[in-house]
């Protein structure tokens, strides 16, 4: 929360069930509260790229649990667009941008390159986007990992990113060597990904205390 806060990029290495998603969520929330509060247009502020649509879909469900006990309208909005939705859901989110975009790699290169008006208008939303975040970031390599590391290059590009906080979760990405090996080890792997320098500084772990 604290390097999101400060413009930096960073990953969160922990366990299952140990609150990754709360350290993309939070400082992205706190983001798009305080531009709001001098800012009423609406555009899309953070990109969330989850490998699988069931990912997303859960995903979708805790965000509308954090959310949903807020009375009158919602302060922060997000929307699912991974290839489940109809028409209808597709112009809404066009017509009206989400604060956040669910979605995954292939939609979203989809929406990058299709010639499609719908697709244009939801790209032009994110136009200035701050936040982008890959979720599992071990399942991103190989070819894979190269096809996403150069979308992220040309999301950039595309968006005028130029304040682009990146932000990776996974399990643990390596258990050989000492700790500082390990985040070194990911530092790199996110550097690659990313596009964007990541030291072994911003590198967060976990340590269990019984």
């Amino acid at each position: 929360i604290a390097l999101a806060a400060a413009g930096e990029s960073y990953v969160v290495t922990t366990g299952t069930g140990s609150g990754k998603s709360l350290c993309f969520f939070i400082p992205i929330v706190h983001h798009i509260l305080t531009e709001k509060s001098s800012s009423s247009q609406a555009r899309t502020r953070a990109i969330i790229i989850y490998p699988m649509n069931a990912l997303a879909n859960s995903q979708l469900e805790e965000f509308d649990k954090f959310v949903g006990n807020v009375p009158g309208a919602r302060p922060v909005t997000f929307a699912r667009y991974t290839g489940q939705e109809n028409a209808e859901e597709r112009n809404r989110i066009a017509d009206n941008p989400p604060d956040i975009l669910l979605t995954n790699f292939m939609m979203l290169e989809l929406l990058m390159t299709r010639q499609d008006d719908l697709d244009r208008r939801v790209m032009e939303n994110c136009v200035g986007l701050r936040f982008l975040v890959l979720d599992e970031l071990h399942t991103y390599r190989g070819r894979q990992g190269a096809d996403v590391a150069l979308l992220v290059r040309r999301l950039r590009e595309r968006l005028q990113a130029h304040q682009l906080v990146c932000i990776g979760t996974s399990a643990t990405m390596s258990s050989t060597g000492t700790q500082a090996d390990r985040n070194q080890t990911v530092a790199s792997v996110a550097s690659l990904l990313f596009g964007a320098q990541i030291t072994e500084q911003d590198v967060i772990g976990e340590t269990l205390e019984r």
